[in-house]
């Protein structure tokens, strides 16, 4: 009876042990020799017949022992234990999914590198492609090449990846001030802010650089602009200045006018923060501001008075835009205007950068914005006055040699007559720039509507006038 409980139990432990951790191991065991020796005092007593258990006890025994300095033995070679691979392994892959990749790869380099944890670690690969970090990216994969090459497509990932990095200046991510999001024909991995997959490059700013994006969730095209603070401001002022912009773009994200840009989302993505924004199908008018290339007064009429329409509508809510150039509003390929840059430039505009240079464009800045005046809508005014000047003639009205002669013109010089530059400028458009560029905000247009008004207005005596023509 002895030999056939010992076997059955025997090839029932050295089944289950192996499978069990320590803990678990060490309690099973216990557990079984207790009820061994239980079941042999209850034979003696019921039964008056002596249960030889001490065979089966010594068995149970050797089998844990054998077991555990098997697992010693591996822990000693390799470092690993088998509860210990579980929870790194966990661990990681937890972290991961939290997006704290450095982390994570601590975690999986304390698992043994067998097929499940390389195919773990691929992953892991691809997540640093996502995030822009092509170079940790390939000390991923070489890693995992370790153990051989040819995992996967690691064979020609590598030498494609290394490729992107020296095409990049200094050889990758060396300077932070030249960073840029990498979008390459030999990277299979699209780039990722926050959940939007990165497209194209769209253009470059002095406030950001805005991408063409796709929400995967919703398969939409739109907009990204992303900001790094870190490079233009101290570290004590980041947290002001990034509790600052969230707030102004949660504003402007209620702003919906035909004439506004939408904005869904904001957020951080390790050191850039960015904004998602509706795409625009279009080009800003930078290109119209140059001699060649100007736009007929007519069309002109039209863009400056939406454009003061969508400031009209964002001052009515209590949104001063504070950054109006060409390159913030956008024509569209419909023929419709749409200005952009809502809730940015108020978050840095009373703070200084590491160099102390101002952000954004001062050519278009109102004397009371120079001055550090408390401004208000008619500041707005004075900025979109400079951008149609510039629409007409191609021309700034104010220059400077430099930043305090510039800023000298803008609040004490006056303007020079558009016409004067560009002789096709008919008298009213002129009466309209010199009301809107006036330096005293109460000589200006006191509303965006206003502006608006005077300019339909002329458009309407244009068209009547060109209909007694024909």
């Amino acid at each position: 009876m002895e030999a056939v409980i010992l076997l059955l139990l025997g090839l029932g432990v050295s089944f289950f042990q192996p499978r069990l951790g320590y803990i678990n191991r060490t309690a099973v065991t216990a557990g079984l020799i207790f009820l061994v020796f239980l079941t042999s005092a209850t034979f003696f007593i019921a039964f008056d017949t002596w249960f030889k258990s001490i065979y089966i006890i010594l068995s149970l025994v050797m089998i844990y022992g054998i077991i555990m300095g098997k697992d010693l033995l591996f822990i000693g070679k390799a470092g690993f234990s088998k509860d210990a691979i579980e929870t790194n392994r966990m661990l990681g892959i937890s972290l991961q999914g939290q997006g704290l990749l450095d982390l994570a790869f601590e975690k999986f380099r304390k698992c043994p590198l067998d097929d499940e944890m390389r195919d773990i670690v691929y992953n892991l690969g691809l997540d640093y492609e996502r995030k822009r970090m092509i170079n940790k990216a390939v000390s991923i994969y070489e890693y995992i090449n370790t153990k051989g090459g040819g995992f996967r497509d690691l064979n020609e990932r590598i030498p494609k990846l290394k490729k992107v990095i020296s095409s990049l200046p200094l050889g990758g991510y060396q300077g932070r001030k030249e960073e840029k999001i990498i979008v390459s024909d030999d990277m299979e991995v699209k780039p990722t802010i926050g959940r939007y997959e990165i497209l194209m490059e769209l253009g470059k700013g002095a406030m950001g650089t805005v991408y063409k994006a796709r929400d995967p969730k919703i398969n939409r095209l739109l907009a990204i602009k992303t900001i790094r603070f870190s490079d233009e401001f101290e570290e004590n002022q980041l947290a002001e200045i990034k509790d600052r912009f969230f707030s102004e773009a949660e504003l402007a994200g209620k702003l919906s006018h035909p004439g506004v840009v939408s904005i869904f989302d904001v957020g951080e993505d390790y050191d850039l923060t960015y904004m998602a924004m509706e795409f625009l199908d279009g080009e800003d008018l930078e290109k119209y501001c140059k001699k060649g290339s100007l736009l007929p007064i007519r069309k002109l009429l039209d863009v400056v008075a939406e454009t003061a329409a969508a400031l009209e509508y964002a001052h009515s809510n209590g949104v001063i835009h504070r950054d109006i150039k060409p390159a913030n509003i956008m024509l569209l390929k419909n023929g419709r205007i749409k200005v952009t840059d809502f809730g940015i430039a108020k978050s840095m505009s009373s703070s200084k950068t590491r160099s102390g240079i101002i952000l954004g464009t001062p050519n278009y800045m109102s004397p009371e914005q120079i001055m550090g005046r408390q401004i208000d809508a008619r500041s707005d005014i004075f900025s979109l006055g400079v951008v149609f000047y510039q629409l007409l003639t191609g021309e700034l009205p104010f220059k400077g040699e430099n930043l305090n002669n510039l800023f000298y013109h803008i609040t004490q010089a006056r303007h020079p007559s558009p016409r004067k530059i560009n002789p096709r400028v008919i008298k009213p458009c002129e009466q309209i720039i010199d009301k809107a560029l006036a330096k005293n905000p109460d000589n200006r247009f006191q509303r965006a509507r206003d502006l608006v008004r005077y300019l339909e207005m002329l458009a309407k005596k244009i068209d009547a006038l060109r209909a007694q023509k024909k």
